[in-house]
């Protein structure tokens, strides 16, 4: 992974509720965060071979490479490594490979994929989707070897039980990072359309770290439309007072483009809170347990999911979502079925039923 910081997103939490359960009685997971390793470094493995015998002696200890990370040089030197010792590896999609976020730097992505990402996928052992959606999109632009879908869990011995209580002002709120991809100018354009008389009972607050640039354009466009009493934002939080944090809101938005499976938004249903998603965070079974809404990723959609919620039981709703993640995430048995994988993979065997049966 590139780093475990808690500014780089959900994958490091992702990898952190993981390791908290198959590393609980016997440490078989280690994690190496390629921001440590430079390039000069790997270069020096490429062409010294006293530098090269060492990073083998290191790979030899492991059986095999689980990849968080995919567009990066590192990787392709990682694996061109692993390969000549017969070391299995896989990737994970965190939703890297579907269509919108392979549309950005195009070019670029371009000739990173047909020259080194296919080539990397086609020599791994499998494939690691979140979600089945996620497994159908990446599919019409790669080919994938056997394939298992695992949801990313909660750890919910962190996220205590509440007790819900009517509030006259509901705090809805974006937790996450501050980026293009999460459709936050969508949620700014249609806050500036609600009627002035939605804010008695309704404000909206952003929370997250991004760049200063992304930061200081989200405040801009807030300004300009005279919505700085209504929008709030906030400085990014440490990660020890995320859990805390969140309990003190009412509703959760994610109006993304794009999402592997949204860790911060099953922390916010670990949390009780009900949740307005765009179609591309790929839970809809929010809306089969009445937890949450569903929109497309634009203005009107949004729009009419937030005249909705003056007119829905929150409370209700809020039990929904932590039922939800109660019986589809908790993170006990979403470790335990990826380190059933792991076995499989080390066997050569397919007994987990995660596996996708084309």
């Amino acid at each position: 992974i590139e780093t475990m910081n808690f500014e780089y997103g959900g994958p490091p939490e992702v990898l952190r509720n993981q390791i908290i359960k198959k590393n609980s009685k016997k440490k078989i997971i280690y994690v190496l965060k390629l921001k440590l390793l430079s390039y000069f470094y790997l270069f020096k493995i490429l062409f010294i071979k006293s530098y090269r015998l060492k990073f083998y002696r290191f790979l030899k200890k492991i059986d095999i490479i689980h990849f968080h990370e995919i567009w990066s040089l590192k990787v392709i030197i990682i694996i061109y490594l692993a390969n000549k010792l017969l070391i299995k590896h896989f990737f994970v999609g965190h939703g890297y490979l579907d269509e919108w976020s392979l549309k950005q730097k195009l070019f670029k992505k371009f000739l990173f994929t047909f020259f080194f990402l296919k080539p990397l996928i086609k020599s791994s052992v499998a494939f690691f989707s979140s979600t089945k959606k996620e497994y159908i999109d990446i599919k019409k632009n790669f080919k994938l070897n056997d394939t298992f879908i695992i949801p990313n869990g909660i750890d919910l011995d962190q996220f205590n039980k509440r007790n819900l209580e009517h509030k006259k002002i509901k705090k809805i709120l974006f937790f996450g990072r501050i980026h293009e991809k999460k459709g936050l100018k969508i949620l700014i354009e249609a806050v500036k359309d609600l009627p002035s008389s939605y804010f008695d009972n309704f404000l909206f607050e952003i929370t997250g770290p991004g760049s200063i640039n992304k930061i200081k354009e989200i405040k801009k466009l807030i300004k300009s439309y005279s919505l700085e009493k209504k929008v709030l934002v906030n400085l990014p939080i440490l990660r020890k007072d995320k859990i805390e944090y969140l309990k003190k809101f009412d509703i959760f938005i994610l109006p993304s483009f794009e999402e592997g499976d949204s860790i911060a938004l099953k922390e916010a249903l670990a949390s009780y809170m009900p949740v307005i998603i765009s179609k591309q965070c790929r839970l809809s079974i929010v809306e089969e347990y009445e937890a949450g809404i569903e929109i497309e990723t634009n203005k009107k959609s949004l729009l009419n999911a937030l005249m909705r919620l003056k007119d829905l039981d929150l409370i209700k709703m809020g039990y929904n979502a932590r039922k939800l993640i109660e019986d589809k995430y908790d993170n006990k048995i979403c470790s335990q079925r990826l380190l059933n994988v792991y076995k499989d993979l080390i066997n050569v065997t397919k007994s987990s039923e995660d596996w996708v049966q084309d």
